[in-house]
């Protein structure tokens, strides 16, 4: 078993990936590897752990990776380091020395500092090799081949204050020999100076995401999904044609072109979209960016009683919820991870991004300032509820990575991750639920094919279901139930039924579900980081402010109009 251990930020999911040909997500800063992940290099199984600093945990994903290291047999340890952090790259290295078991370096960053990586090796007695933008795989197949445990012993002392001490007065010894100059990037400066300006950086922040949502919608993305949605059109009118001359029974065509084509053609339609806006956050994290934006937005967040801990997650939970509350394990301080993980639904992932486009499309026209809007309530009632809270006290530290041109490869890598995971949501649960929509609207409860609405089993279910939501009509009320298997099963349901939506009722009906209880993943999701009884009552607290923002929106309405 072959582990790779290192910094957060060293660079070992990259790794991991080009050993093991996987696609994990990669970025600038800690949380994104939140547990352990296994692949292949040929004989040998790999094992990507989150980052540590040292063999004391702090947090739960560092929890991980201490846990594993004492559970487990390691043949082989990879230690990952980045050349530009070395002194504190090396007291990782220091400790895992301590563990005798024979290790192997994996250098990364190679652009930055001027490093005798010869002298080095000689001194620390440990085989390096240099990652620049690929791997040397005959020579990596070499030292782990050629790895032993004779390397340097670092002296140990009783008190830990003491060792601690002593270790790094060797470690900076060491790197005095072996650093030949230090990079110094004065444009880098330059432009750090600016995006980490205590009165700049916030509205930086804000300015820079509402123009990648207008060039998102109104320029790129909304042309390509009216494109997309033309030619989807088409394309069922075609197989529809075809489907007509075949010899086979009423019901099957039905199935095919009302129950499937019309239940997933109007989320096709707003992959461009989403492939737009992925691609584009994948470059700002890539970039560091997205690092210094969690920095600078810590003292606001302290104000609603978070920390820059929360950005990550909340980050993160714009492409999913769950990948947002998996992120959380970063956070020490339980009372803010508990919090955040409650806070995390409010934010409208890649699937609620499904319906504020759909709502924004067909009731407003693709009006720009509606679909910020929706974001801005989300916000709003974020912000609010967590003023409701105690506010925690937990400090933030976090180690701000170089600016640097993001990778188009790894931003693409990213994007096309996500989408997939996306499409298989359409092609599974979304499908599935289109197909027992159809079935629910076209039959009667003695299973006869062809029957009006109004006699249909799925009417009768739905009116039981509207006296729950008395705020919408039946239809709307089935896709708020569907829309609990997935959020994406909203647009699909009301492309099924249809809907009796105006203006008003549209955009409430998009707030409700963007508030109300998330999907079933996110569920399990907080069940499993919160146990049954948080995991209860978030969800009631879900559905309560989801009524009460509808219901506070819709009078403000009234007053305006």
């Amino acid at each position: 078993m072959i582990t790779l251990i290192g910094n957060p930020n060293a660079g070992k999911t990259t790794i991991f990936n080009n050993l093991t040909n996987s696609s994990e997500l990669t970025g600038n800063f800690s949380g994104v590897t939140v547990e352990k992940k296994i692949g292949k290099y040929k004989k040998y199984s790999i094992v990507d752990l989150p980052g540590i600093y040292s063999l004391i945990p702090y947090t739960k994903e560092e929890e991980v990776t201490v846990e594993y290291i004492r559970n487990n047999k390691i043949s082989l340890i990879i230690n990952v380091i980045d050349i530009n952090k070395l002194n504190r790259s090396l007291y990782l290295t220091s400790r895992l020395m301590d563990l005798n078991i024979p290790i192997l370096i994996m250098v990364t960053k190679v652009k930055g500092n001027k490093v005798d990586i010869e002298l080095l090796k000689r001194i620390i007695g440990i085989n390096i090799i240099v990652v620049s933008k690929k791997i040397d795989y005959n020579k990596l197949d070499r030292l782990i081949n050629d790895t032993n445990k004779d390397y340097y012993k670092f002296k140990k002392y009783n008190d830990i204050k003491t060792d601690i001490e002593k270790r790094y007065e060797k470690i900076d010894e060491i790197c005095s020999k072996v650093i030949i100059s230090k990079k110094c990037n004065k444009l880098s400066n330059i432009i750090d100076s600016i995006l980490t300006n205590k009165y700049l950086s916030l509205i930086i922040s804000i300015l820079l995401f509402i123009f990648i949502y207008y060039v998102s919608i109104n320029i790129i993305g909304g042309r390509l999904v009216s494109i997309l949605s033309n030619n989807l059109n088409r394309g069922i009118i075609y197989i529809s044609k075809i489907i007509e001359n075949i010899n086979t029974s009423i019901v099957f065509k039905d199935l095919i072109t009302k129950g499937i084509l019309k239940g997933i053609s109007n989320i096709i339609s707003f992959i461009p979209l989403i492939i737009i806006l992925t691609f584009i956050i994948s470059l700002l994290e890539d970039s560091g960016y997205i690092a210094r934006m969690s920095l600078m937005l810590d003292k606001f967040l302290r104000i609603i009683g978070l920390s820059g801990k929360s950005f990550s997650p909340l980050l993160n939970s714009s492409t999913c919820s769950v990948l947002g509350i998996m992120s959380t394990r970063t956070i020490k301080d339980k009372k803010e991870r508990l919090k955040t993980i409650f806070l995390i639904p409010f934010i409208p992932c890649s699937a609620k991004l499904t319906l504020i486009i759909y709502i924004t499309t067909v009731f407003y026209h693709n009006s720009f300032l509606i679909f910020l809007s929706f974001y801005s309530v989300s916000v709003l009632v974020l912000i609010i509820t967590s003023l409701l809270f105690k506010k925690t006290k937990s400090s933030y530290i976090i180690e701000v990575p170089s600016l640097k041109i993001p990778s188009i490869r790894v931003a693409l890598k990213s994007t096309y991750d996500k989408v997939k995971s996306y499409l298989f949501r359409i092609i599974t649960v979304v499908l599935f639920i289109s197909i027992i929509n159809w079935f629910l609207i076209s039959f009667n409860t003695s299973f006869n094919y062809g029957v009006r609405y109004n006699n249909s089993i799925l009417y009768l279910i739905g009116y039981k279901i509207s006296n729950i939501f008395k705020l919408f009509g039946i239809k709307e009320s089935v896709s708020i139930i569907t829309g609990f298997m997935a959020k994406e099963q909203v647009v699909s349901t009301l492309s099924v039924l249809g809907n009796n939506l105006n203006k008003v009722s549209a955009y409430l009906f998009c707030i409700f579900n963007i508030i109300t209880i998330p999907c079933i993943n996110t569920v399990v999701a907080i069940k499993n980081e919160c146990g049954y009884k948080l995991m209860i009552l978030y969800n009631t607290l879900y559905l309560v402010i989801s009524y009460i923002v509808s219901i506070i929106i819709y009078l403000i309405i009234r007053i305006i109009m």
